[in-house]
């Protein structure tokens, strides 16, 4: 009825909309004064007014119904029919109605009013039965299967997002392990780079050595060249002093003090030669030792520092382990949580069925009694 009243109430419009143009027509609005024109719009205007007068009176019956149904006297009046109210009123109301409408000859602006305010009390009469009215689920197959597949569909969802973010939970902790075992492999890197410069120093102190040992070697050879040569010198003085030493005993004494004064300021010299080449090796052994001693404290310093960071990257984790821990069991809450809501939701459907189940079993149960209406 309120789809009908609707196109009542365009057609109206359409008709009244035709009737208009006719007449801007016939006034000679946007058109050329000729014979054929003129019979036009007399077609027109009167093609308008067989229009109008078609609509006006599917109007009339359309408004006569709803009189006769609905009680529109109240609806016109102010007043508001109520679905409880009595059945007298209502055919009173419709009789009075009608007989008004037939008396009317034109359709009239109220009575375009009244079949608006019609298809309004329609409106909130649907509106109110749709309130009153409970969506439940249907006892046929195919509808509560399209009912399930969405929720299937959910549960398939909630099940994949669930599956996905375990995936990246585990691909999160195999993140945190590359990069553990990075930070690790950094630092034995770094340690071995510490070991290498040590391995550097060493070989200098090495190399500092062998020319210690070279020097020695070469200060035994000048030794022995020293000792080779004073031996011959005393094998030639031998025989002079077997022959004559009453008489060149004075002499002997001043030549071997003549001699023993040229040896000395060889020997002060090699003297000063070995002094200077002790004092450049004990300076060369001073800064190895210097370098050693650098060298370990650095060393010392960076296991320190590599202990340090053993322990932080331990702590870290821990921490990313108790963090994942309790993101894992707040999950499983979660996933917990989830399962029993729907498991209470299948509950309810199934408690629900079986009452549909027993309300249909109840009244097919229930004999068919014939009532006649009065």
């Amino acid at each position: 009825e309120c789809i009908e009243a609707y196109e009542l109430l365009l057609a109206l419009a359409e008709s009244e909309q035709g009737l208009i143009l006719g007449q801007f027509r016939a006034a000679g609005v946007g058109s050329v004064g000729d014979e054929n024109g003129e019979e036009n719009i007399t077609l027109m205007l009167k093609r308008a007014h067989d229009c109008r007068k078609t609509a006006e009176n599917a109007a009339k019956a359309l408004l006569m119904k709803l009189d006769g149904s609905c009680g529109g006297a109240c609806t016109v009046t102010g007043c508001i029919v109520q679905p409880w109210e009595s059945l007298s009123s209502h055919s009173h109301t419709s009789t009075t109605s009608s007989t008004a409408s037939s008396c009317d000859t034109e359709f009239t602006k109220e009575d375009e009013q009244r079949l608006k305010d019609y298809v309004q009390q329609l409106k909130n009469d649907r509106a109110a039965v749709k309130l009153t009215m409970l969506e439940l689920e249907s006892i046929h197959i195919d509808p509560l299967s399209y009912d399930v597949k969405p929720r299937g569909d959910s549960q398939r969802l909630d099940l994949e997002n669930a599956v996905l973010m375990q995936e990246l939970m585990a691909m999160k902790e195999e993140m945190a392990e590359l990069k553990a075992q990075l930070y690790l492999m950094e630092k034995e890197k770094k340690a071995l780079e510490l070991k290498l410069s040590t391995r550097e120093a060493q070989e200098q102190a090495y190399l500092v050595h062998i020319e210690h040992l070279k020097s020695e070697v070469e200060e035994q050879k000048e030794q022995r060249m020293r000792s080779l040569s004073s031996t011959s010198s005393g094998g030639k003085d031998k025989p002079a002093k077997e022959c004559g030493e009453g008489v060149t005993h004075a002499v002997t004494l001043a030549e071997l003090r003549t001699y023993n004064d040229s040896e000395l300021a060889v020997e002060l010299t090699n003297a000063l030669r070995r002094e200077k080449k002790l004092k450049s090796r004990v300076q060369e052994l001073v800064t190895a030792l210097e370098r050693m001693t650098k060298s370990s404290e650095v060393r010392h310093q960076q296991s320190a520092e590599f202990v340090n960071d053993l322990k932080r990257a331990n702590s870290n984790l821990v921490a990313a382990y108790e963090k994942a821990k309790k993101k894992h069991q707040n999950k499983l809450k979660k996933l917990e949580a989830q399962m029993m809501a729907m498991v209470e939701r299948h509950e309810t459907q199934v408690r629900m069925l079986k009452q549909r189940i027993a309300l249909l079993e109840e009244e097919n149960s229930r004999p068919q009694t014939n009532e006649t209406s009065l």
